[in-house]
């Protein structure tokens, strides 16, 4: 499976619905576009995974970030990247606050959308 493939349609699906939620008005498209945004970090992290050889892939957002921490002390160009925080920060505001909360503030979330991007490009580049 291509995850980096999968993770930009995801992000390109969350920043449609959410226009559309914007447009509409519509609360919980918004929401819903946060969750698929979040879902592209998920499907990022696992191209991340794959190409740091992990496996099985970790299954929860738990052992993802476990994962991920160790990751970052073998090799330090995650931790350059500062892959965990950027990891746990998309949780939060996107998945935690914004889907789970309904903590929509346009702006914020259409900078996160941005930070996947960034995400995504420094992912391909390991």
């Amino acid at each position: 499976m291509d995850y980096i493939k999968e993770a930009k349609d995801f992000l390109e699906e969350a920043k449609e619905e959410l226009e559309k939620g914007i447009r509409e008005e519509d609360k919980i498209l918004m929401r819903d576009a946060c969750e698929k945004a979040w879902g592209a970090v998920v499907q990022l992290m696992n191209a991340l995974f794959l190409r740091m050889g992990v496996s099985p892939l970790p299954k929860s957002h738990r052992e993802r970030r476990i994962r991920l921490s160790q990751l970052e002390t073998e090799d330090k160009r995650l931790k350059r990247k500062n892959i965990v925080d950027r990891f746990m920060a998309r949780d939060y505001i996107l998945h935690e606050r914004a889907f789970y909360d309904g903590d929509l503030v346009v702006p914020e979330i259409r900078e996160e959308f941005k930070k996947i991007e960034r995400l995504i490009r420094d992912v391909e580049r390991i």
